[in-house]
């Protein structure tokens, strides 16, 4: 009813109150609006939050880690066995893990006087410290994350922290200078701004935080971050698929799915490209719930570094890309061992030429190598991690099945014989030392591989301490194929090429077949076409953490290891090796196994090749122009290269080709596949820039 109609109704007296009063509700409404504005999106992320830092608690588990820490906690908030000169995790954890207990009605220390008292001291006691770390990264990412995330649980509580306490540390949460471009570690500190903007209700700093949070989520060729192949860079160009990019997924994720729905949702574009990431490289290097250790970095040092603890992430991936639900409820079935680790798992080959990583997927395996370039570094140590990771970027290969194969076995690995690598036999592990920090240039150009997305071949030109060989890899359904050649050290200790390292589980069985030695371990096939030089030990190791990682505890640890290797003696000069790797193998499947299905047609320094007559197909490693001629094949090319020919007797057959120095444009291939027909002259026009080193495919008509 319109105003000017009502009045015909009512008094004048009555109509100037009623116009008062509609007045005054109309203003209170503004102000309620006003004010619920201010407070959107920020009431909103501190409920989302405030829900994801306490998802997965376990109340037992909880009740029982902050009742020890409340036993031992020292009348001015210190606790007893903290070394406060080395401060690190444990004082805020313990005021983190006190704080979700007491908000949490199903814990028996919800709203307990004496808990929120030893939160309120153990906060002023950290706060009155003021500790600064040697390792930039406590102070400027962790100790705000760790205060922006115990204030955001406490504003949940019945009884809060002191309004001065909690502004003094949301003062402490400020950092000196924040880091623009720099990857995961952009994104770590963008988070605890998204914490703090929360608690501020400031939308400066919400800005600040939602532009740096998504930063990251962006490729540009060369720079850290996500890659053009789809792999990861981070501290230059270094690979760091699940170190810095478990970091970067993390926080891009969580981001994201608190974001989602508001203003500062994550952009579609950038989406696609975390997705992208997601799918076809960050899960396919988990097996079971356990990372591939090369893509760990120099975080392989730590205690349980392997294990992949996403399926929270995984949850929440799941609510912001629905379509692919299927994909993401088997990965994280697999992830929470809840499905055994090939559930949901499909075949692929990924050949990441900007990283000189392979990961080759089967329902049954995974099985990657991890190489250096003079294009990239090799993997760091940093902050005295990884002391003894020296070799791991020389070919290492991770062979899973579970995926707990190598799961803490790193403290009493000898470091010199990492599986896959070819490397001096040092008397000590000090040979094994990396002596400079934070990544050292590899050395050789001609590294990478061709690949179709589900098969492939990679080469690695070792040249490195000391040790020269051509080293290659030629992945298959069933089998992959390792060859090595030209072999030389000038040296005195052995040289020798690790086949695998991993734990002892079970029985090891060798024999003979035919003229090639063969060994069973783990549900898996080791075949040998040569029965020289061949070592086996399945013995106890000892070691320690602190050995690898001065972080790390010093105890002893000591367990059974399978280990296997070839050993090429001292100072040689024309040494090579071959061997195949076939997952899924018993002992009884071994009487069955159809070895002459691959053919080794060349193991030499200029050539290495493979045919695989089940498959229908031909892989070539050429490290300098040349012509394979064998088994009625003739493959000549006019440049260094990898070449895989598939459906190879067939009236189409496809030509795949790359270059691993990354140097050429273009490369001639003449290929004659049967004895009676024609040479064939392709003339391959490869990929260039940011794609350098990448496959291309041609017909043979």
């Amino acid at each position: 009813m319109h105003l000017s109609y009502l009045k015909h109704f009512i008094t004048p007296f009555k109509y100037a109150a009623y116009l008062k009063g509609l007045l005054f509700f109309s203003l209170v409404c503004c102000l309620h609006l006003t004010t619920y504005a201010q407070n959107e999106p920020f009431n909103l992320l501190m409920k989302r939050i405030n829900a994801d830092l306490q998802t997965g608690i376990s109340d037992k588990v909880l009740t029982h880690k902050v009742s020890e820490a409340l036993e031992s906690l020292n009348p001015d908030g210190s606790w007893k066995d903290i070394d406060y000169a080395n401060l690190q995790y444990d004082p805020l954890k313990r005021i983190k893990e006190m704080a979700m207990a007491y908000i949490r009605p199903s814990n028996p220390l919800y709203v307990k006087a004496n808990v929120h008292a030893a939160i309120v001291s153990a906060l002023q006691n950290w706060l009155d410290r003021n500790p600064r770390n040697k390792n930039w990264w406590f102070n400027d990412i962790f100790y705000p994350q760790a205060i922006g995330q115990i204030l955001i649980l406490m504003r949940n509580a019945k009884q809060q922290v002191p309004n001065q306490l909690e502004e003094d540390l949301i003062q402490r949460m400020k950092i000196a200078k924040f880091l623009v471009g720099d990857g995961a570690n952009t994104s770590d500190e963008a988070l605890h701004y998204l914490y703090r903007a929360c608690l501020t209700k400031n939308k400066s700093t919400m800005d600040s935080a939602a532009t740096y949070l998504f930063e990251p989520i962006s490729i540009i060729d060369g720079k850290g971050g996500v890659q053009v192949d789809g792999s990861y860079y981070q501290h230059g160009k270094q690979q760091a698929i699940a170190s810095y990019g478990k970091v970067f997924v993390g926080n891009s994720v969580n981001a994201a799915y608190y974001l989602r729905g508001t203003e500062y949702a994550l952009p579609q574009a950038k989406f696609d490209i975390l997705l992208k990431y997601l799918k076809h490289t960050f899960i396919k290097t988990i097996r079971g719930s356990f990372f591939d250790f090369n893509v760990r970095g120099r975080g392989i040092s730590r205690r349980d570094s392997l294990e992949s603890r996403i399926t929270g992430m995984i949850s929440k991936i799941e609510a912001l890309d629905p379509q692919h639900l299927s994909f993401w409820q088997a990965a994280a079935a697999r992830t929470a061992e809840q499905k055994p680790a090939k559930y949901g798992v499909t075949k692929s080959h990924n050949q990441y030429w900007k990283s000189g990583y392979t990961l080759s997927v089967r329902p049954a395996y995974t099985f990657s190598v991890q190489t250096a370039s003079t294009r990239t570094l090799r993997t760091e140590r940093g902050n005295n991690e990884n002391i003894l990771g020296k070799f791991l970027p020389d070919g290492a290969t991770n062979i899973q099945r579970t995926g707990s194969e190598y799961a803490n076995i790193m403290p009493i690995w000898e470091w010199d014989k990492i599986p896959g690598t070819t490397s001096r036999d040092y008397a000590t592990a000090s040979g094994a030392t990396i002596l400079k920090d934070w990544g050292i240039e590899g050395t050789t150009k001609f590294v990478g591989g061709a690949s179709d997305g589900l098969y492939g071949v990679s080469a690695y030109d070792l040249n490195y301490d000391d040790v020269q060989g051509k080293k290659s890899w030629f992945f298959f359904d069933k089998e992959i194929v390792c060859l090595g050649a030209g072999i030389k050290s000038n040296q005195p200790e052995h040289i020798t090429t690790t086949v695998n390292q991993t734990w002892l589980r079970g029985e090891v069985t060798s024999g003979s077949l035919g003229d090639r030695t063969w060994i069973v371990h783990d549900s898996i096939g080791y075949f040998f076409p040569k029965k020289d030089n061949i070592n086996i030990t399945e013995k106890k190791q000892s070691g320690s953490w602190y050995r690898i990682n001065h972080f790390q505890q010093k105890d002893t640890v000591i367990g059974s290891v399978f280990k296997v290797w070839i050993d090429h003696g001292a100072k040689p000069q024309h040494a090579d090796y071959a061997y195949t790797v076939v997952p899924a193998m018993s002992v009884n499947d071994v009487k069955k196994y159809k070895t002459d299905m691959i053919a080794i047609l060349k193991n030499t320094k200029e050539i290495q090749a493979v045919k695989h007559t089940g498959l229908n197909m031909l892989q070539v490693v050429f490290y300098k122009a040349g012509t394979l001629e064998a088994d009625n094949l003739c493959v000549k090319v006019d440049k260094p290269c990898v070449v895989y020919i598939k459906s190879l007797n067939t009236a189409q057959p496809m030509l795949y080709i790359a270059d691993p120095t990354q140097e050429n444009e273009n490369i001639k291939v003449e290929v004659k596949l049967s004895k009676n027909e024609n040479n064939k002259l392709l003339n391959c026009t490869l990929p260039v820039g940011p794609l350098a080193g990448s496959t291309a495919s041609f017909k043979i008509n």
